[in-house]
C-alpha cells in the first residue's frame, strides 16, 4: 500500500475507511477518476456487514478488470489494514462473474449473454488475452492496479 494506516479493529466504520482507501490508491480500478468514467469503468464496492471478523461486499456497476481481481485487491487491502478479519466475501457468489447469463430452464443452454466489464475502449484487452497475457496485471491505462 502507498498509503500506510497502522493496523485496525475490525469495525464498520473501519471497513468504510479502507474502502475509501481502496478507491483513492486505485482510482481507475474503480469509477471514481473521470478517466475511467470516460471509458465506462462505473464500477464500485460496497459494504454489506460486518458480524464479528467477517465481511460481506457487493459488487456493482462495470469494471475494466476482471471482478475476482477487482475482489482479491480489496480483500487483500482489508485483510492487511484490519488483520482480525477472517474472512471478506460478497453478498452473491455471481457477483464475481463477468458475464450476465441468461439459461434456459428446459435445456441448461445459455440463451443470452453479456459482458459485464466496461468497454474495451482501445483494444488493449483483447489483444492481452489473445496474446496469452492478463491485462488485470497492466490495467487500462498501462499501470498496475497493484502499486
Amino acid at each position: 500500500l502507498r498509503m500506510s494506516m497502522g493496523s485496525m479493529e475490525c469495525s464498520e466504520e473501519n471497513v468504510l475507511q479502507v474502502l475509501e482507501m481502496a478507491r483513492t490508491e486505485w482510482p481507475d480500478m474503480f469509477g471514481v477518476s473521470e478517466r475511467a468514467r470516460q471509458i465506462g469503468i462505473t464500477g464500485d464496492v460496497q459494504l454489506m456487514s460486518v458480524d464479528g471478523p467477517f465481511v460481506t461486499l457487493r459488487l456493482t456497476g462495470r469494471f475494466w478488470h476482471r471482478r475476482a481481481t477487482v475482489m482479491a485487491c480489496v480483500a487483500g487491502m482489508i485483510g492487511q489494514v484490519i488483520p482480525e478479519v477472517a474472512d471478506v466475501t460478497l453478498e452473491e457468489a455471481d457477483q464475481l462473474s463477468d458475464l450476465d447469463q441468461e439459461i434456459d430452464p428446459g435445456t441448461g443452454q445459455v440463451i443470452f449473454e453479456a459482458d459485464r466489464r466496461s468497454p474495451d475502449f482501445n483494444g488493449d484487452r483483447a489483444t492481452m488475452e489473445y496474446a496469452g497475457l492478463n491485462p488485470d496485471n497492466r490495467g487500462p491505462f498501462g499501470q498496475t492496479p497493484f502499486g
